[in-house]
């Protein structure tokens, strides 16, 4: 069983940034990352990383006791059974870079902690219904 992953240098640098303006820790951004990522329709399994060279996790501190909740959830989005390696290094691992990107890219048009927050909060609310 895999306990640690790498993001890119790319996504490590957009995660200090949020995670900077926002005052969360960076497992923190990731895990609003995850569940950003997750309310697109489309597959991460296609996604290609440019590199590793970004910052290290460990397996809980990105899941926490919830890591059988969040490899259910990935699955569950993916349509097919995973093994737990290729749901920690690759699923969990893509669906935190296009999380981040998509945050990213989120407050920097939005450009304020706050209204970022409420729009997160009022599209995972959207999303459910």
């Amino acid at each position: 069983m895999p306990s640690k992953l790498r993001i890119s240098k790319d996504s490590s640098k957009q995660l200090d940034f949020l995670s900077k303006r926002l005052k969360l820790k960076r497992n923190i951004v990731c895990r609003l990352s995850i569940g950003r990522s997750l309310a697109q329709k489309e597959s991460v399994s296609n996604l290609r990383l440019k590199d590793s060279g970004g910052y290290e996790f460990n397996r809980y501190t990105l899941t926490g006791k919830y890591d059988d909740i969040m490899k259910a959830l990935i699955i569950q989005h993916e349509g097919k059974k995973l093994s737990d390696t290729l749901y920690f290094l690759r699923y969990l691992r893509n669906h935190i870079e296009r999380g981040i990107s998509l945050l990213y890219f989120t407050y920097e048009r939005i450009n304020s902690p706050i209204d970022f927050l409420i729009y997160l909060y009022s599209f995972n609310k959207n999303s459910l219904t």
